[in-house]
């Protein structure tokens, strides 16, 4: 697929990792609440538990908000191993993630968005994320540009599933070669986008590599499209 995108006529962008990140960093949210219920944990231990529990309780293909908080529930649980009882602890940090004021917003959103929008190119955003994604949108200026927002548990389906892209092509009446999925996930944004015949970028802010189809600021979208 070419990097072509006189056919797009809406971008859709993940969200945590390309719009918005945990701040503070979500294994500091979490050593900062376990300690207030008892954990005596270390920071690195928890930070350590937290990378490794996130890939053992991977996204499921199907999903709805139920299994999602159920998900979130045993990761609570099986990152403070010197906890017995970790309920309260898992409500304190569900509520904490849905606050918008536990996120921020990266500093080329806004101008990339704006942009897009003077070219009449449509703005969404699809993410692994549950409903209190929206939320939080609504009270993060940048990211009401968006005109939708589909989450997976609202879907009931996660990326890379080509069902996640069909879903979102049947609400915005759009082709596959009409939409453009950038997010820095290179198999859930970049691989599932382009399973699905969308045009796709992958946002690794940290490369250095040149390759056509990576991108190391949301600025770089811009000059596709003229």
């Amino acid at each position: 697929m070419t990097s072509n995108y006189k056919s797009v006529r809406a971008v859709v962008f993940d969200a945590v990792g390309t719009l918005i990140y945990p701040d503070p960093p979500a294994a500091v949210a979490y050593h900062q609440l376990g300690r207030a219920f008892g954990s005596q944990l270390t920071q690195d231990t928890v930070s350590q538990n937290f990378r490794l529990v996130l890939k053992q309780h991977a996204y499921e293909p199907r999903t709805n908000e139920n299994i999602e908080r159920e998900r979130w529930r045993r990761i609570v649980a099986n990152v403070f191993t010197d906890l017995d009882d970790t309920e309260t602890l898992f409500h304190q940090l569900w509520e904490h993630f849905a606050n918008a004021m536990s996120w921020a917003v990266y500093d080329d959103v806004l101008g990339v968005f704006a942009q897009l929008e003077s070219r009449g190119v449509a703005i969404a955003i699809g993410s692994n994320f549950d409903d209190r994604l929206i939320a939080i949108a609504e009270r993060l200026p940048p990211l009401r540009f968006a005109r939708q927002i589909f989450v997976s548990s609202k879907l009931e389906c996660t990326k890379p599933s080509v069902d996640f892209f069909r879903s979102i092509e049947g609400t915005l009446r759009l082709s596959p070669e009409q939409l453009l999925m950038v997010g820095d996930d290179l198999q859930n944004d970049f691989g599932g986008a382009r399973s699905a015949g969308w045009h796709s970028l992958w946002l690794d802010r940290a490369s250095s590599t040149n390759a056509v189809d990576c991108i190391r600021t949301l600025g770089d979208i811009i000059p596709r499209f003229a």
